[in-house]
């Protein structure tokens, strides 16, 4: 033999590829949109001559709602962004009257419009 000659196979097994039902194994990858929150937000509004908040001198505060917000995003910075757009919608529609200050806002999240729309009316009262 030989030895610069190559010896070679010439059988060769044959490969049968095993496919397996590809819909056992798909995960449903699809998510759905988060589902909305709703929210409120209350601003107090109070004299510039107030340094602090009090009980004593709530009759000259004055406190303002919005109307209920759908959110999907309620991170902290979602949240504060909504609190500010509102401050600022205050201020640009004269709503903050001369002489006075946004002095505390809060913003309330629900799951429901319902629930959201029941604690405003409660504050309207």
């Amino acid at each position: 033999m030989n030895s610069d000659s190559i010896s070679t196979d010439t059988t060769y097994q044959a490969s049968i590829p095993v496919f397996n039902d590809s819909t056992s194994i798909i995960q449903d990858t699809v998510t759905l949109p988060e589902k909305p929150k709703y929210a409120i937000i209350w601003a107090i509004i109070a004299p510039n001559s107030d340094s602090v908040l009090t009980k004593e001198n709530m009759s000259r505060y004055q406190s303002i709602g919005s109307d209920v917000i759908e959110m999907t995003d309620v991170s902290e910075d979602a949240r504060y962004k909504k609190m500010d757009e509102f401050e600022k919608t205050l201020y640009k529609d004269g709503a903050v009257p001369t002489g006075m200050n946004i002095r505390k806002r809060k913003i309330l999240v629900f799951d429901s419009y319902a629930e959201a729309s029941k604690q405003r009316e409660e504050f309207i009262k």
